[in-house]
């Protein structure tokens, strides 16, 4: 599963107009992943983790790198494409769900939430939200999408449904999204 992810990672696109790169940007991203899921809090707790775990990286990788420094981490992070970094999260947990027979889901649960440490100051953005739609007994996110700033979670939800198209299964929502109109 991990494997196919890093794959996945791969895929992502490069903003970078260098060609000389030291780092592919879909493998910092999934070392980052490692590092959080590890917990690792910020750009420092990440390149200090992946400096840590330099050996066991390079088997996973298949190939020898250099750790990547907190500040290359972070202008990584900056400049991601987002749309496809969602979309190829996406497109992996549905191909994991396929291949775990999960056609007929089950419980599907929503719910928003405000990520940690996203408020840019220096571009004056607040914080960014989410909302997610999360299956609950096999513990994988289907798909989440950003809330308008100016919005709520109510058509952020609505359209993230509509765009999954779920058949045979029982969605939570908030209280919230307990409204007459929905």
């Amino acid at each position: 599963m991990m494997k196919t992810l890093l794959e996945r990672f791969r895929e992502l696109p490069d903003y970078r107009k260098c060609k000389q790169l030291k780092f592919n940007v879909g493998e910092v991203m999934y070392m980052s992943l490692l590092a959080m899921l590890s917990g690792a809090n910020g750009y420092s707790d990440i390149a200090l983790w992946i400096k840590s775990k330099k050996e066991e990286l390079r088997k996973v990788l298949g190939h020898g790198f250099i750790p990547p420094a907190y500040t290359t981490i972070r202008n990584i992070y900056l400049n991601i494409d987002l749309e496809a970094l969602n979309k190829m999260f996406e497109d992996w947990s549905h191909e994991i769900a396929r291949k775990e027979g999960l056609s007929n889901l089950n419980i599907v649960s929503s719910d928003g939430k405000t990520m940690r440490g996203s408020r840019n100051k220096t571009k004056d953005e607040k914080a960014r939200h989410i909302v997610s739609l999360f299956l609950s007994k096999e513990k994988i996110t289907l798909a989440q999408t950003k809330v308008d700033d100016k919005s709520n979670e109510i058509p952020a939800l609505l359209e993230l449904l509509d765009s999954l198209k779920l058949e045979n299964c029982v969605i939570t929502v908030d209280a919230m999204h307990t409204q007459k109109k929905l």
